[in-house]
């Protein structure tokens, strides 16, 4: 199963490799989910000891708009890095912009808009 460590250490060192391999390529980041549902990560806002919250593309390839998702790692089933050329992606994984902190590090406060 995928835990905290993994989002913190594994994945990005993947995505950083990815980039690397293919520096003018959009770095995308892929969560399958038991249900059949597959996430397009923008970045990881939180990882906790037992589940992460996670901001996905809503329709990825066709905007920009995103969506925040709550997610127990028990629920991933498999996690995919790719690159795609930025003229059929605009915007993908955002490695700065996530946030990993270690498993026992205190939930994140939540923003009441």
């Amino acid at each position: 199963m995928f835990d905290a460590m993994f989002y913190q250490a594994v994945l990005p060192d993947r995505v950083k490799a990815e980039c690397e391999n293919c520096p003018s390529e959009v770095p995308v980041v892929e969560l399958h989910l038991g249900s059949g549902a597959v996430l397009d990560l923008c970045h990881i806002l939180h990882a906790s000891g037992e589940w992460m919250v996670c901001r996905f593309f809503r329709n990825p390839g066709h905007d920009d708009e995103m969506d925040v998702a709550f997610v127990p790692y028990g629920l991933v089933s498999l996690v995919t890095v790719s690159t795609h050329p930025p003229e059929k992606r605009r915007f993908g994984f955002q490695l700065e912009s996530s946030v990993a902190p270690r498993p026992e590090d205190p939930p994140a406060p939540t923003e009441v808009r």
